[in-house]
């Protein structure tokens, strides 16, 4: 025999305001603990949702801020690199302007040294010395530790520089020595005998004594008669007891003279050098035979020939 057990319900009375009537709702008891414990589940559900989610959130949070401190610390890092790329680009430009001023200063330094080497070559071909080395007047690269910086450039220029100048002067020293050594009249007119020296002489027109101003030449008539150094034509034509004679201005106070000649073959104002040919001896003038009278004068005033030529 089946006996169904009474259900229990539980009331819940709502009381309203005063002017309303109580209102009283009856539950089964079975029914309140379903709803109760449906209320529980979906509560658990909830909270397990939000402490799933919370997880998450936390997860992806911690997440997140750890990728933006390693992009963080990539931007750093990429930064730093791109200061020090930019550091170093800037003293790359120092370096290469510093290199390009090395250079610069070699090649300043290369060219003096090419002058200094070129005036010594002068220095030497003037003077007859072997040109196949130079000694730079001193200076060498080598005797020193160079830089080539600013300070040492400029010394080793200015030191260069006074050597270029004493080259330079010592080669306008050696020109006008030269010059004068080529001007002086050191060679003989021609070859001969000296048949009548310079000074006091008996004359040759009768035996009362007189000065001969310079020497007497014996040659044939129409010998050449050759320049006895470098100068310039002062005189060419006829003179009373030279006959025809050339005079030539060697600068430095000297002129020659050149007496008796049959011919004349330069022109007043011409420039001839020792050895040039400028006339034909002969016996025109105060003359006894064909011969060359040939002169000196410094400053005027007749002096033995001999002390010059052949010197």
């Amino acid at each position: 025999m089946h006996i169904k057990k009474k259900d229990e319900c539980i009331n819940i009375m709502i009381v309203p305001n005063s002017k309303s009537d109580i209102k009283n709702i009856k539950i089964k008891k079975s029914t309140f603990k379903a709803a109760i414990i449906a209320a529980m589940i979906f509560l658990l559900g909830i909270f397990s949702s939000a402490f799933y989610f919370a997880g998450k959130y936390t997860y992806l949070y911690a997440t997140i801020k750890e990728k933006d401190n390693i992009i963080a610390e990539k931007n750093k890092t990429i930064s730093l690199k791109d200061q020090k790329i930019a550091e170093m680009k800037d003293l790359n430009d120092v370096q290469d302007k510093k290199i390009a001023m090395l250079n610069d200063n070699a090649k300043k330094i290369n060219d003096k040294i090419k002058s200094l080497d070129e005036l010594e070559q002068k220095v030497r071909r003037m003077v007859g010395l072997s040109t196949q080395k130079t000694s730079r007047g001193g200076i060498t690269r080598d005797s020193r530790s160079l830089t080539l910086d600013e300070k040492t450039t400029n010394e080793l220029s200015d030191e260069i520089d006074n050597k270029i100048y004493e080259y330079k002067t010592l080669i306008d020293d050696i020109n006008k020595r030269l010059d004068y050594l080529a001007s002086l009249p050191s060679a003989y007119p021609v070859t001969g005998s000296i048949t009548s020296p310079f000074g006091s002489r008996t004359s040759p027109y009768g035996e009362s004594s007189e000065f001969h101003p310079g020497i007497d030449i014996a040659v044939g008539y129409g010998t050449p008669v050759k320049a006895a150094g470098k100068g310039v034509v002062t005189y060419a034509g006829w003179l009373s007891g030279y006959g025809n004679v050339v005079m030539i201005n060697h600068g430095y106070g000297i002129t020659s003279v050149y007496g008796h000649n049959s011919q004349l073959l330069v022109k007043v104002g011409q420039t001839v050098n020792r050895g040039d040919i400028i006339a034909k001896s002969g016996n025109t003038g105060r003359s006894t035979g064909p011969h060359v009278h040939f002169e000196i004068r410094l400053n005027g005033n007749p002096v033995d020939p001999l002390k010059y030529l052949g010197k």
